[in-house]
């Protein structure tokens, strides 16, 4: 599984976690452990891609469905191999980095979606 701080509130420190994972409908689901407090978040990962040499992931909360989920926020974040060779990931703190991310991110998923 991948490691990481929560991206939605745009820590700025690296986090880094345990390594397995699990494959549930296509989709890597992992906890990523933030390096700051050690608190572990469930996140589903649904897209890598790297832009202009820098890697990043795309991924969601993951809550077993209850029935009384929200909508699921995305969160993209830098990643990469630290000097042990395990998955780290980081925020992104620049907005126009963030949109441009998301842009390329959302291209990418609506031709996913028509092509299929």
């Amino acid at each position: 599984m991948r490691r990481s701080s929560k991206t939605e509130r745009h820590r700025k420190s690296r986090a880094t976690g345990r390594e397995s994972y699990d494959r549930a409908e296509d989709q890597v689901l992992a906890i990523l452990v933030d390096e700051r407090n050690g608190r572990e978040y469930y996140v589903s990962i649904i897209d890598v891609f790297t832009l202009d040499g820098t890697t990043y992931s795309v991924m969601y909360n993951y809550e077993p469905d209850d029935g009384s989920r929200t909508d699921p926020e995305i969160v993209i974040m830098r990643s990469w191999r630290d000097e042990s060779g395990e998955q780290a990931f980081s925020s992104i703190t620049s907005r126009k980095e963030l949109n441009r991310v998301f842009d390329f991110f959302f291209e990418r998923y609506t031709d996913s979606i028509i092509r299929s």
